[in-house]
């Protein structure tokens, strides 16, 4: 039987279960933003379809998910993956346009008030903004030919 464990590390041993090193994380993770990215970045809403019974015809509802908040909270969720690895110019730029601190000391309540009345538009842009920057620092890193250097 095979299963996924994952393994933080750069390298791994594969023994009878099959390990995941984290660059196959990241890879995986950005083959399903490209998966959302193929999709019209749509908001979300409920769709009602009839179903059909032994008594008649009833209507179920389904939800769509907002494709817009998926791609964004897989961007953060990229980054949350890349941050340790990432270099000065990435973890620079998250901390101008997307507000990261390497350590967070306190909770604001106002900040996560203020964070959730982002314009969808603006917060799409800015996520499309920083996965081009991510992206820009694997190119810098030489982060697919296994070096893994960067020039900070």
């Amino acid at each position: 039987m095979v299963t996924d464990e994952i393994e933080t590390s750069d390298e791994f041993e594969q023994g009878q279960e099959r390990t995941l090193s984290i660059n196959e994380i990241i890879l995986r993770h950005i083959r399903k933003i490209s998966d959302i990215c193929c999709k019209e970045f749509t908001g979300g809403f409920w769709e009602k379809k009839p179903v059909r019974t032994a008594n008649g015809v009833l209507f179920a509802e389904y939800w769509h998910e907002d494709v817009r908040e998926a791609y964004c909270n897989s961007v953060d969720f990229l980054i949350d993956i890349i941050y340790p690895k990432g270099d000065k110019g990435l973890k620079d730029y998250l901390k101008e346009f997307e507000g990261y601190k390497d350590v967070i000391t306190t909770i604001n309540k106002e900040d996560i008030l203020k964070e959730n009345t982002i314009d969808i538009k603006t917060k799409l842009q800015l996520k499309r903004q920083t996965f081009r920057q991510i992206n820009l620092m694997f190119e810098r890193m030489n982060f697919w030919t296994g070096t893994g250097t960067s020039n900070e």
